[in-house]
């Protein structure tokens, strides 16, 4: 209600949505987000709880890396670089880089999406002991072509962790669950379990708790330490 519907779409935009990531990976899609002008009155409100629009794993995982990187998107690869029959290694080229939003709205999300992975919150499944993780869940309507009709669920979250130092990103999506569907049911444990084997692996040291109560107002946020990256 307070920014217009082309602003809203350029935001859509900006954040990958309703294109192609280049990743390189088979399937990559560009999804579907109708131009402005085709937007009808229900739109805009559905489209701000993602209804209305397709993407693809890839680009909602992007979304949350860009809220990680300090509101900064990187067009996201699977290819670091090659080498050559002598074990030369060249890097890949340089990614474009986007800024979406201010680093100062980024921090502010983060820690809003570490209030879903609180005791209180939708994902408590998804804490990790030791570290500050932020997440987000999704239960979503299936659209059933065949019926041209929704049917049954998807689930999903998507976090990233350390939440005060993001290193890494981890979208875990269930198609068709049976019996409980909730996105924080069934994919915050899936999600910690793997993200506890990355962040082990890869020597990432404990950082700490926070207690971010949930649901988040704007009164106890305004009263909360925000950090942004290398703040």
């Amino acid at each position: 209600q307070t920014i217009s519907h082309q602003t809203f779409y350029d935001y859509l935009r900006k954040f990958g949505i309703g294109t192609s990531t280049g990743s390189g990976l088979p399937g990559d899609s560009a999804g579907q987000l109708l131009k402005v002008e085709n937007w009808s009155g229900t739109s805009a409100p559905t489209f701000a709880f993602g209804q209305g629009y397709n993407v693809t794993a890839m680009q909602a995982t992007s979304v949350f890396a860009t809220i990680a990187n300090n509101g900064i998107r990187v067009s996201p690869t699977v290819i670091a670089g090659t080498s050559d029959a002598s074990g030369h290694f060249t890097p890949a080229k340089t990614r474009e880089q986007v800024r979406v939003i201010s680093a100062d709205t980024a921090a502010q999300m983060r820690l809003m999406m570490e209030s879903v992975v609180s005791a209180q919150g939708t994902a408590p499944g998804a804490a990790i002991p030791g570290y500050r993780v932020a997440g987000k869940t999704g239960t979503a309507q299936r659209h059933n072509d065949a019926c041209n009709c929704y049917s049954g669920y998807t689930a999903s979250f998507i976090g990233f962790a350390p939440a005060d130092a993001p290193k890494y990103v981890i979208s875990v999506t269930i198609q068709g669950p049976q019996g409980i569907h909730w996105g924080g049911s069934l994919g915050g444990p899936v999600f910690k379990e793997v993200m506890s084997f990355v962040l082990q692996t890869r020597h990432v040291a404990p950082t700490r708790t926070l207690d971010v109560p949930y649901p988040l107002n704007e009164a106890t946020l305004n009263k909360t330490p925000v950090k942004k990256l290398g703040a």
